[in-house]
């Protein structure tokens, strides 16, 4: 079994195409683990729950969580589906977060904030190193903003943490952006 591949197309069913595998995920963004194993038998012919489990609790980045002991499956974070309400509990952030990218948005970041785009939340990251892989996703020449993350949640603003590193949020206005240097 392909562990990657695996997480993968976990990722794209829970994240943002559920029907492309006949599932439609319930507002907490959640499938049951069952259907979702029987849907992905067609792509992993010998799956069972156990490679589930080992793919979510080995995720370094805590992709993936089950609820309902082991009942229901769901993606903490990362959705591009509309309507849906993973419940996220407001966190008071850490003084200074990131958010990678590429340098074809910078202007327009300085400008506008980071916006969530196709996305339910703009990501962000907890340090440097995770913003640059981010960023090394979709460009060779990381551009890393630091985001006053502390300054925005005393203005109101809430933040979610949904993994070790990873915080959402809905927006992140230009005055609490720089560009940090790399």
């Amino acid at each position: 079994m392909d562990k990657t591949k695996l997480s993968k197309t976990l990722a794209y069913i829970l994240r943002h195409h559920p029907e492309a595998f006949d599932l439609n995920l319930a507002a907490d963004a959640s499938v049951q683990t069952d259907k979702l194993l029987n849907a992905l038998e067609n792509k992993f012919k010998q799956i069972t729950k156990n490679d589930l489990i080992e793919v979510v609790e080995n995720d370094p980045k805590g992709r993936f969580s089950f609820i309902e002991g082991k009942k229901r499956i769901r993606a903490n974070y990362g959705h591009s589906i509309a309507g849906l309400n993973p419940e996220y509990k407001a966190v008071k952030p850490p003084e200074f977060l990131y958010h990678g990218t590429t340098p074809k948005v910078k202007n327009k970041i300085l400008n506008q904030g980071i916006k969530a785009m196709n996305r339910n939340y703009v990501h962000l990251s907890a340090n440097i190193e995770e913003a640059k892989k981010v960023a090394h996703r979709r460009t060779k020449k990381a551009l890393i903003f630091k985001v006053r993350a502390l300054k925005a949640h005393q203005a109101g603003q809430k933040f979610y943490k949904t993994a070790e590193d990873i915080y959402l949020t809905d927006q992140v206005a230009a005055k609490y952006l720089s560009l940090e240097t790399i």
